[in-house]
């Protein structure tokens, strides 16, 4: 049915009506049927026909038919990310896991910790705020309309306290969120792995707070050291804070501990990066009966050290494996020692005899590993190798043998991997490099009137920062008799040795059931802690850190940990590890609406009402991915 004005003749005169058709079909022809006359139109005033209009929609109640004119957009409401976060929130179960940590703390706590907790995760997830910032995010967002939280105080101080509470309960949290994810997504945790990052402040006053290595290349401002255990797949199951100045290889043995002692781990490979393995994680690491796949420092570590001066970098022996080429090695224990003790002795130019070389090679050789050795023991045979006058050399070659107590009669696994592509762009970095230092040496070129201080300076100035590894391919020659610098020449040998180990990673496992291809694999998943600490300082934005006092530091880490176990849920168990930028930024264009409607100029009537804007095809789909069948209900809006 419409409105429409018809024009009817009488004796020579027109005259205009306002008749209600409607469209009928005739004979199989479309035409038009009047079903009222509401009279002459000129007989109806003006002013009259806005009451008409009034009265139709009162007695039809059409209010939210009223025209386009009389609307007035009130706000626009963050919406669509909100529900979204909420929902993998709920799939979760982390609003009962926290309520229920509470309960455990104290008899009753009047703040609803889980709800300031939910906010400032979700802030985090959509847009990471400091805690203060977050009060005012939350007017910005559906959260100040929803059930629960329309009349939930923004007092920041209601969300420090929460973060207080939130970190006396990290144990149980974390403990109770690894049994959901076993319930829920069956996580594996027979390849558990661990690393650690760095993360700085713009304050010296965190007790916790150091100088420390800096992954972020600030070495002038304190941070704070976050390790991070996962699950196979990349589910963060437990995170750590340690102080700014700690090693990475002395967080290894609190993880493994706690493996087996809090999360009942019985039987798991431990996978950690270069920097982690030591010979007391090692043994730790073993002692608790789980096995190890470890990147090993070969520029430090002795034994890598062997195979890196031996054959076992040429092409020979290697074998294709997805996008490297990889090689096994075993190497004893006695056999090492014999080559570091030969290694030593060519480095002082020692030419040891045949017989006291023979003694000492059965000496080792005889080694178990219950064996208690004495430098006694060993005296004689080693003065009588390195010469009555080398009795330092003497020593230090029973501390090496010591080094290895309990380990003689070991064999580790090793598994050489080299990455061709790795090694044809690092050997172009090192000749550039070499080229633009070469040619500053050359400009550098030292005078007599200036004083040996002042050229060393000149000196240290080129290899400055990242160029100082690049100092030990270069011969600074010397006067022999003022040791003054007076100019250089390009080590060839050591640049081949360099040029040798480009490309090149090694991994040491005691497991021996596994393919040295599967090794690979399994390290190579170590890539996901790295994804995790990316997102945690560009996703989360987890720095600067804006707090100092410890358990602020630590309640902050944790909500970060948080948001980004949501992240994972969503990459991993929904997407198929795809990326999250474009589903996120999709579902951040759903807005809830408030909007004033203007029913009558002459009464001022008006009504404000809500509207979820239409989601798209693709909004719906990933609203639908993660449980959401109607993303427009307004069903969890207070009105």
């Amino acid at each position: 049915m419409f409105p429409r004005i018809v024009k009817v003749r009488k004796k020579d005169k027109s005259y205009q009506y306002l008749v209600i058709s409607e469209s009928v079909r005739l004979n199989g022809k479309s035409t038009t049927r009047n079903i009222a006359n509401l009279g002459n139109v000129e007989k109806i005033p003006a002013n009259q026909v806005a009451n008409l209009i009034d009265g139709l929609i009162r007695l039809f109640k059409l209010e939210s038919h009223a025209s386009s004119e009389g609307i007035e957009i009130m706000e626009s409401l963050e919406y669509g990310s909100i529900i979204f976060w909420q929902k993998l929130w709920n799939t979760m179960a982390l609003s009962q896991i926290i309520s229920q940590a509470m309960a455990r703390q104290a008899s009753h706590v009047a703040l609803e910790v889980q709800k300031y907790i939910q906010i400032m995760v979700v802030n985090r997830c959509v847009d990471p705020l400091s805690k203060l910032g977050a009060t005012r995010w939350v007017e910005r967002t559906c959260f100040k309309r929803m059930k629960g939280f329309v009349d939930l105080s923004l007092d920041v101080n209601h969300f420090y306290r929460s973060m207080d509470y939130l970190l006396r309960a990290k144990e149980q949290i974390e403990w109770a969120l690894f049994e959901q994810l076993r319930n829920l997504f069956s996580i594996e945790v027979k390849l558990t792995f661990y690393d650690i990052t760095s993360s700085y402040f713009y304050t010296e006053n965190c007790p916790i707070g150091a100088n420390g290595y800096s992954r972020d290349s600030r070495p002038d401002l304190e941070q704070i050291v976050i390790g991070v255990l996962t699950s196979f797949e990349g589910y963060p199951i437990k995170h750590y804070v340690f102080e700014g100045n700690t090693k990475d290889e002395t967080t290894v043995a609190q993880v493994v501990a706690e493996l087996k002692s809090v999360y009942h781990i019985e039987e798991t490979t431990f996978v950690g990066d270069r920097g982690m393995i030591t010979r007391l994680n090692v043994q730790n690491i073993e002692a608790e009966g789980f096995d190890y796949i470890m990147g090993v420092k070969h520029r430090q570590e002795e034994i890598c050290q062997m195979l890196l001066a031996s054959e076992e970098l040429l092409a020979s022996g290697f074998v294709s494996h997805r996008d490297l080429q990889i090689k096994e090695r075993r190497v004893a224990i006695k056999e090492f020692l014999l080559w570091k003790t030969n290694a030593l002795l060519e480095q002082q130019g020692i030419e040891p005899r045949d017989e006291a070389l023979g003694e000492l090679t059965a000496k080792i050789q005889a080694l178990s590993n219950e064996d208690e050795v004495q430098y006694p023991d060993f005296k004689p045979i080693l003065q009588a190798l390195v010469g009555p006058k080398n009795g330092r050399l003497a020593y230090r070659l029973f501390v090496l043998i010591k080094k290895y107590a309990r380990r003689y009669e070991q064999c580790p696994r090793y598994v050489i991997c080299l990455n061709t592509e790795r090694k044809q762009f690092a050997e172009k970095n090192r000749d550039r490099q070499l080229s633009n230092l070469a040619a500053a040496l050359e400009k550098w070129t030292p005078t007599e009137e200036q004083t040996p201080v002042e050229i060393e300076q000149g000196l240290n100035k080129i290899f400055v920062g990242y160029k100082a590894k690049y100092r030990r391919s270069f011969d600074i020659e010397r006067d022999p008799d003022s040791e003054k610098a007076i100019g250089y020449r390009l080590n060839e040998q050591q640049v081949a040795q360099e040029k040798l180990r480009d490309g090149i990673f090694i991994l040491q496992t005691n497991r021996e059931d596994l393919p040295a291809g599967k090794v690979v694999d399994s390290y190579k998943n170590l890539k996901e802690v790295e994804a995790l600490f990316d997102d945690l300082k560009h996703f989360v934005d987890l720095q600067p850190i804006r707090h100092w006092l410890t358990r602020r530091v630590r309640a902050h880490v944790f909500l970060c940990i948080l948001a980004l176990l949501l992240k994972r849920i969503f990459e991993i168990n929904y997407l198929g590890g795809k990326t999250t930028l474009q589903p996120l930024e999709e579902i951040s264009k759903s807005k809830l609406v408030i909007y004033q409607v203007r029913f009558s100029e002459r009464e001022d009537r008006t009504q404000v009402i809500p509207k979820i804007t239409t989601p798209n095809p693709l909004q719906k789909k990933y609203f639908n991915m993660v449980g959401i069948k109607n993303p427009s209900s307004l069903a969890t809006i207070v009105w």
